[in-house]
């Protein structure tokens, strides 16, 4: 079993991933962590974050896998698109919970992309940690 921890490309990465590698170890749990990406296939910069992350989990106390997962276009907002595949992912693998990163939106942008984890939040079977844009390290 495991904690997915979806991370994006951006400097909130390793405040999500500290907070799932107090709580995996707090479980005796293994992370699965996923990049979503939009592109059908991965480039010298998703490779690039990938081996940020692998590089900020080195020394963790917990066993981790970095995972790609490419964004299925279905034509809904973009945050709503990838909450949904988080939770199909969650159905396909051995997950107990889920941790994911959340940043304040205008309301226009909230409109327009919606929020990847409240939908995690509202539709997940399992428990959803969600790391607040102010968590400090």
């Amino acid at each position: 079993m495991s904690i997915l921890v979806a991370v994006g490309d951006d400097d909130r990465f390793e405040s999500v991933l500290s907070v799932a590698v107090r709580l995996a170890e707090g479980l005796s749990q293994e992370l699965t962590v996923a990049h979503v990406t939009a592109n059908e296939v991965t480039t010298g910069k998703d490779h690039d974050f990938r081996d940020r992350v692998q590089s900020f989990l080195s020394d963790s106390p917990v066993r981790a896998e970095v995972t790609f997962e490419q964004l299925s276009r279905s034509g809904i907002r973009s945050g709503t698109a990838i909450g949904k595949q988080l939770i199909e992912i969650t159905e396909d693998v051995s997950v107990e919970h889920v941790v994911i990163g959340h940043r304040s939106k205008t309301q226009l942008a909230e409109l327009r992309d919606g929020h990847t984890g409240f939908v995690v939040a509202e539709e997940s079977a399992v428990p959803v940690t969600i790391v607040p844009e102010s968590a400090a390290d």
